[in-house]
């Protein structure tokens, strides 16, 4: 950067305008700003920075912000301009504040003709990307100023580490540092809740002090032992069920035998029950038949008193028609009268209707002017309104801004709570996917146990069928023994009448119907087919036990396919039971958590909703305040045109309240209606009346004829009731003794029916029961279910025992695969974190990352500074890095020492002369000069200003000082120094002396320079 021509009004010490063309100075590249004390040397420096970055060179000032000239009047306004150069190109940029501290900024470049920028942020950013500096970089490279020349020589480790921060954004670094700080924590997290989930399924497994670099195998011989020991239990079991198979066979033939003869004794009893009341019922069956006859004669006697009941009734409905007749007659001569009278007021009538409308007019008109009054009331209303919101809508706006921050909120938090709740879902969807497929499996393993448990049941049946089967074989071998010995006589029995006989030939048999003693056909007959039954059921059983088997053997397979999918070890429906339960707490907790999320979510939903409610509502409200203006003139001009129709119908004599005209046109109206209504009422009744007559006297010749009908029917029935009681030989008298128990017809046969047939059913059963019933002897079942029930409680403490160890080996083998997993995340962790490690200590112990790099860039600011060092002190000093510290944790490699040629020892720079500590801050200021431009390429270092120190000088050291500026000018750089010191004024011949005039300010000369092109 090269100033080219600066011009200050009202700031600081310069009151009028004042311009300073450095470019009359350029020739020598070095001027010097000379003045006495107070004059306002400083001041330029701080022009320059202030047009610049809006801000003064040197802390004190900037701090105070008192820029504004005392001077100054009220009214007028502090103005800095400066124009400058960067690379070639020329910009222009100007501030001005005026009294009340209020500051405005213009900036443009000279040689572009796009629109200049007008605001303070905008302008400051663009300089600063021009310059490459910000404003702390600017005063500590460029603009070096009065009482802060020797802070970066004798700051302390911390103060220089913020300087450089400020100078190159180190912090960017520390961002670095921290980010693997960060990730290494967070590593080292994960790290340590691996080891804690390792720990936890472990102690769930009962195993303790095992290292997770032993991974899942630790539970191996945990395992094996547990196996091991479930294959044993399950074997005891095997034995122990296959006891208590055959103690239930044992105990269901019992069962069945004491059933049987139990059932033979009920059957025997109840037949001789029966047996006794066989007499009562046959009596019964003779009282039914004259019941049956009594029956067909009854509804005769039925009709007959359904007829006398009809003839009863016409005769006293013919009674009340004559009696409605005569009182009709009288009805009708009044109501003649009352006709006549109503037909009277018809002329009355008109003339009410006639002075009902004129008033109903007035009415009309009166209702308007009230309505009209009402409109007005309600327009002014309305204006008020519509001024109040107007007033409200500024309150509306304010309201508007505070709501789109808080929803800015809500949607962040909302954005979160969503991220959190598909993660949640995620998971419950992949445990409801195993807990499906864990009850499809208890589904099977349960169909599997049913069909074991029906397989057990069919064997137990075959077992009682093939004994059946034996007694049955036996019974029937018994039958053909006796059939074979009296074959003859089985002979006999099969021949029929008419038949000729297979041995003689005779058509006659009188010995045919001779007993067979010995043999029962029948019997036989059914010992034959309850073998046949039993041989078929056997069938039956064994085609079952196959179809079950097969069915076991699928479903077997799909179960272990199941559980080697799950990896359960489960062998039974109830154990997949507890491990499913287990598994759906663990799925219910899961949906908790859930829940809770969405709970939040929704939360957060139903507020951004509420806010987008609200914020749409006040939008909308606010969309309307244009309209208010207009609305609100539309009503002023309807409110003028009802005022003009109020005074007219006023002034026609229309009167403001119409109650009273409104209360005699209703008088009238119920008047002309009351007189109408007596009119149609008489016209009316007279007409029912006469109607009604017509309909009686028809009514009255109907029932007449009807009734002689039904008397002439009547003595017909009564004949022949008679008839059919000689007809079935009955008289009058058992007629009328029996007649009230027909409708105990049905009942009564249902009664006999019923008992012949239970007769009938426990003769058949009892004969059925009695040969095998009376072999039977009723067996004791007691020492036999203490056994068996001996055998199931053990059987149920194995079960126990069986399923306990299968839950304890699946939550081992559950607990094998939650380890590998975790055992994978933990090795996959550990590669990751050993690359943080190594990073981490490399930034954090010994000197820190942020703090390498400061080293490195102060190492170069270091090696520039020496040699301008060197030549100033004549080869005496140079500034080494301190590097001891009294912590590990402090910044390391900033601190400074000088060591001393003539001593050969190094010492703290603070221990410098006043001299001899402004050549090395001189040095070490244009040391970082030419580091910062060097290496940083968006940096053009054209200029330098250096504020007082060279008074501390002595006249070699000024001459080696000087002699290091010069040769700033080879590289083409500016120097431009502020000093009283009388040899430097003889030395450099461009000068800008600065004067003060009390009550005047300050004004500038230039001289010694030449035109600058």
């Amino acid at each position: 950067m090269k100033p080219l021509e600066l011009k200050m009004k009202n700031f600081l010490g310069f009151k009028e305008e004042t311009t300073v063309n450095f470019k009359l100075l350029y020739e020598d590249k070095i001027f010097l700003i000379t003045g006495p004390t107070g004059a306002g040397k400083t001041s330029i420096f701080d022009a320059v920075c202030y047009a610049l970055y809006g801000e003064g060179s040197g802390e004190v000032r900037t701090k105070a912000k008192c820029f504004r000239s005392q001077l100054a009047d009220e009214k007028d306004e502090m103005e800095v301009s400066l124009l400058f150069e960067v690379r070639g190109r020329q910009y222009f940029v100007k501030r001005i504040e005026n009294a009340r501290s209020l500051n405005k900024a213009y900036f443009t470049k000279m040689d572009d003709d796009t629109e200049a920028l007008v605001k303070i942020k905008e302008v400051n950013q663009e300089i600063e990307s021009i310059i490459g500096l910000n404003l702390d970089q600017f005063k500590k490279i460029v603009m070096i100023p009065q009482g802060e020349f020797r802070e970066f020589l004798t700051a302390g480790t911390k103060d220089k580490s913020e300087i450089l921060k400020k100078l190159f954004a180190t912090e960017e670094y520390e961002k670095i540092q921290l980010l693997i700080k960060e990730r290494f924590d967070e590593k080292k997290g994960v790290e340590k809740e691996l080891v804690m989930r390792f720990s936890e399924i472990l102690r769930e497994a009962q195993v303790e002090n095992r290292d997770i670099e032993l991974g899942k195998d630790v539970l191996n011989e945990t395992l094996e032992k547990e196996q091991k020991e479930l294959n044993t239990l399950k074997t005891e079991k095997a034995s122990k069920d296959q006891e208590v198979k055959l103690i239930e066979q044992e105990l269901l033939l019992g069962q069945k035998e004491n059933e049987e003869l139990e059932h033979y004794l009920d059957a025997k009893k109840h037949h001789a029950e029966l047996r006794s009341q066989k007499r009562i019922y046959e009596k019964k069956e003779q009282e039914l038949k004259l019941l049956r006859k009594i029956s067909g004669i009854t509804h005769i006697e039925i009709q007959m008193e359904s007829l006398s009941r009809e003839i009863q009734g016409k005769e006293v409905e013919n009674q009340r028609l004559l009696l409605e007749l005569r009182k009709i007659s009288e009805q009708l001569v009044r109501q003649e009268r009352n006709l006549h009278d109503a037909n009277r007021n018809a002329e009355e009538i008109d003339n009410l209707k006639e002075t009902r409308t004129r008033i109903l007019d007035l009415v009309d008109k009166s209702k308007r002017l009230k309505e009209i009054s009402q409109k007005i009331s309600a327009f002014n209303a309305e204006l008020n309104k519509l001024q109040e919101q107007m007033n409200h809508h500024s309150k509306k706006e304010q309201q508007l801004k505070q709501l789109l921050e808080e929803e800015e909120q809500v949607r962040k938090g909302l954005a979160e709570s969503n991220l959190e709740a598909e993660k949640l879902k995620s998971s419950q969807k992949e445990q409801q996917n195993y807990l499906k497929e864990l009850g499809n499996l208890f589904k099977k393993m349960e169909k599997m146990e049913q069909l074991q448990n029906n397989l057990t049941q069919v064997d137990r049946e075959l077992s009682l069928a093939e004994k059946e089967l034996q007694q049955k074989e036996s019974k029937l071998a018994e039958e053909s023994r006796k059939k074979s010995g009296h074959y003859a006589l089985v002979l006999r029995q099969s021949l029929q009448d008419n038949v000729p006989c297979p041995v003689c030939g005779s058509l006659e048999h009188p010995l045919g119907l001779k007993e067979i003693q010995g043999f029962d056909e029948e019997r036989f007959l059914k010992a034959e087919e309850e073998k046949k039954l039993v041989e078929r059921r056997l069938s039956e059983l064994h085609a079952t036990i196959k179809n079950l088997k097969a069915n076991i053997s699928d479903i077997h397979e799909e179960v272990e396919e199941l559980r080697q999918e799950l990896r359960i070890e489960a062998e039974n429906a109830s154990l997949t039971f507890k491990i499913g339960q287990e598994e759906k707490q663990k799925f219910m907790l899961g949906e908790k958590k859930l829940a809770e999320c969405l709970n939040k979510v929704k939360g957060f939903s139903t507020k951004d909703l509420m806010l987008k409610d609200l914020i749409k509502s006040l939008q909308q409200e606010l969309q309307e305040k244009e309209k208010v203006t207009e609305l609100f003139e539309k009503s002023r001009s309807v409110l003028l045109e009802l005022s003009g129709e109020q005074r007219g119908l006023l002034e026609s004599g229309v009167p403001k309240e119409p109650l009273g005209l409104i209360s005699k046109a209703e008088e009238i109206e119920k008047r002309v209606q009351t007189l109408y209504n007596i009119a149609l009422e008489a016209k009316n009744a007279y007409d029912k009346s006469r109607q009604y007559e017509e309909n009686l006297k028809g009514k009255e010749s109907t029932l007449r004829d009807t009734l002689e009908q039904s008397r002439v029917k009547y003595a017909e029935l009564k004949q022949h009731l008679l008839e059919r009681l000689q007809q079935e030989e009955l008289s009058v008298e058992v007629y009328n003794a029996y007649r009230d128990n027909v409708s105990q017809i049905d009942t009564i046969e249902q009664e006999i029916q019923d008992f012949f047939q239970a007769y009938n059913k426990s003769k058949g059963v009892f004969d059925v029961l009695k040969d095998r019933g009376e072999t039977l002897q009723f067996k004791s079942l007691e020492p036999i279910q203490k056994i068996l029930q001996n055998l199931l409680q053990e059987q149920k403490a194995l079960q126990e025992q069986v399923e306990a160890k299968s839950i304890l080996l699946h939550g081992l083998k559950r607990a094998h695969e939650r380890l590998g997993r975790l055992y994978d995340e933990y090795q996959e962790n550990k590669k990751v974190l050993a690359l943080y490690q190594d990073l981490y200590d490399t930034a954090y112990l010994g000197m820190n990352f942020e703090t390498f790099v400061q080293s490195y860039y102060f190492e170069g600011i270091l090696l520039r500074a020496n040699a301008r060092l060197r030549k100033m002190s004549e080869g005496r000093y140079q500034l080494k890095r301190r590097n001891e510290t009294e912590s590990r944790r402090e910044k390391i490699g900033l601190g400074l020492n000088v060591f001393d040629e003539y001593t050969g020892r190094e010492r703290d720079v603070q221990s410098l002369s006043g001299g001899e500590s402004f050549k090395a801050s001189l040095s070490l200021a244009l040391g970082l000069s030419d580091f910062i431009e060097s290496h940083k390429g968006s940096v053009n270092l054209e200029t330098i200003f250096i504020d007082e120190g060279f008074g501390s000088l002595d006249q070699d050291s000024l001459e080696n000082a000087l002699s290091c500026l010069m040769e700033l000018n080879v590289s083409g750089r500016i120097v431009g120094i502020i000093s009283h010191v009388t040899e430097l004024k003889d030395r450099i011949p461009g000068k800008i002396e600065v004067k003060t005039t009390p009550g005047n300010g300050s004004t500038i000369k230039i001289t010694g320079g030449t035109k600058w092109n």
